[in-house]
Formats: structure tokens, sequence, C-alpha cells
């Protein structure tokens, strides 16, 4: 098996010059709240992060962003369609490019070392003379079929989709409610409502957002057709308020969508970034 890897990677070959670090900084960050380590998956046009948190947590991200958001010099080369993927340790990673954000010139590049695969980071940093700084980050690759194992979750429509409040005001609402109750109900309609509530028996907590907008999917009724249209879930607090870490990604739109008794799907939304969760309901019984 391990003959066989390593052919696999003789083949392959990854260089590519990072412009925007600060941006792929907030991302890994941001994914980095929901787990520890993540798929990262090359393509010529695009880099994706597949981010599956073990099963009793059940919170999926798949997240992705054109590589020209990123790099300039993108040179990418291997057997499967030149893609490569690879499970990688966000903390590492993370720990890689915080290096490199006063850096005159971050390189990344898939390298080995002692035979073991490493995605390397090298920085210029600038001093009385430029001195180049490079990081390790071991990484376990995939081939083209344990790849193909990660499927995104196909889910029939949401009965409701709207557009969130800014998440950085939810943020403090989601923090005193998680002091109440362990499950967040959301209740949404398609006439701009969205009602966040939290309830014990002692005590129930809710807040009202109104006006908000409803986004037209591509082959879908018009929103307005049907205001009454209402739908709701419960979910995990917990896992709620990671996805809010998400604002740090400063998002332009941000759609929450309920499958009922199914999830909760939450689209993050910049340019060309967007960061796609999944987080399962809790099924009142």
């Amino acid at each position: 098996h391990n003959e066989r890897v390593d052919r696999y990677t003789i083949q392959m070959r990854f260089l590519a010059h990072l412009i925007n670090a600060n941006l792929l900084i907030k991302l890994v960050q941001t994914v980095d709240k929901i787990g520890k380590s993540c798929v990262v998956h090359l393509t010529p046009k695009k880099v994706e992060f597949i981010l599956i948190s073990d099963i009793n947590d059940g919170v999926q991200v798949w997240s992705g962003i054109n590589v020209s958001s990123l790099f300039d010099e993108y040179q990418l080369e291997s057997q499967n369609n030149n893609e490569i993927a690879f499970e990688i340790s966000l903390d590492n990673l993370l720990r890689a490019l915080k290096s490199g954000l006063t850096a005159t010139n971050v390189i990344i590049k898939l390298t080995k070392v002692d035979n073991v695969p490493c995605l390397r980071v090298c920085i210029d940093v600038q001093g009385k003379q430029t001195m180049t700084v490079q990081q390790d980050v071991p990484i376990k690759l995939l081939s083209a079929s344990q790849l193909a194992s990660y499927i995104e979750p196909q889910l029939p429509d949401p009965e409701v989709y709207i557009m969130m409040p800014p998440l950085k005001l939810l943020r403090n609402v989601i923090d005193r409610m998680k002091n109440i109750h362990d499950y967040l109900v959301l209740m949404a309609n398609m006439g701009g409502e969205l009602t966040l509530k939290v309830e014990t028996d002692m005590v129930s907590i809710a807040t009202f957002y109104t006006a908000l907008s409803h986004p037209q999917i591509e082959g879908r009724n018009p929103p307005s057709h049907e205001p009454d249209k209402a739908a709701e879930v419960k979910v995990d607090i917990k896992k709620f308020a990671k996805f809010l870490y998400s604002y740090q990604v400063s998002p332009t739109n941000v759609i929450l969508c309920i499958v009922e008794s199914t999830a909760l799907v939450l689209h993050v939304l910049l340019d060309d970034l967007y960061l796609t969760y999944y987080i399962p309901v809790i099924l009142s019984g």
C-alpha cells in the first residue's frame, strides 16, 4: 500500500504564491472552530475545504474559493485530473500561515520530509536583509477513491430560506441564550421573519427579526408568493454558535435554509468565497 502511495506522490506537484494571506487565515480560523483537521482539495480552478466533524457531532462544513482570490502563480499537477487532496491539522496550518502575515512573499508547496508528505510554507521576512523562514506542516495525502468518499449532503429543497441579520449582532444574543439552555429553536417564514428562541420550564427568551429579505433561487417561485410559508428546527446551540464565527470572513450575505426534521443549512457568501454549514436537527421526542 505504501509503495502505491509513494508512486502517487512522486507524480504530484503543487507550488503557489500566496497573495491574500489575510483571507486564507480568516477562512482557516473559521473552519477551525468546527473541528481540528480538515480535507483540503486543490483543483486547477478552486481550493476547497471539507470538514466533517465526528459522527456524534454531525456538523459539516463545505467551503471553496477561486484559486485566483488566494494565489497568483499556481502550479498543480497530479495523475488525478491535476487535483490533489490531503488531510491537514488546521492549528498547524494556522500557525504556519500567521507567521507569514507581515511577510513580503509567501510560497506554499508540496514536499516530503523524511518521507512524510508536508505542506511547506516559505516566508520571506524583510529585515536588514531578507530572510526566508520555512515551516513544514505534515499532511496525509488522499487517493482519488478516498476523496470520492466525501460526498456533500444531498438534501430536499428547504421549506424556508431567508437572509440572516448581521452575524456579529447574533453572537451577543446567542452568548446570552447559551447560558439558559442547550437547544435553540429557529423559526422562519417566507415573509421576512426569523425568530430565535430558548426555553426551559422556568424561562423563555426569544429574539425576533423582521423585514429580512429572501434570495431568489433559480427555478423556484419568487419568494413573495408565499409569505405565510413557515418552518422551524431545533439545534444544539453550541453548534450554532460555532457557525457564527464565520463573521470573521466579513460575508456580504448569509442565507439560512430550513429543511424540516433534517438539517439547518447556512450559506456564508463573500464574492467567490462560500462556506456551507450543515447542522443536524434535534427531533423533539
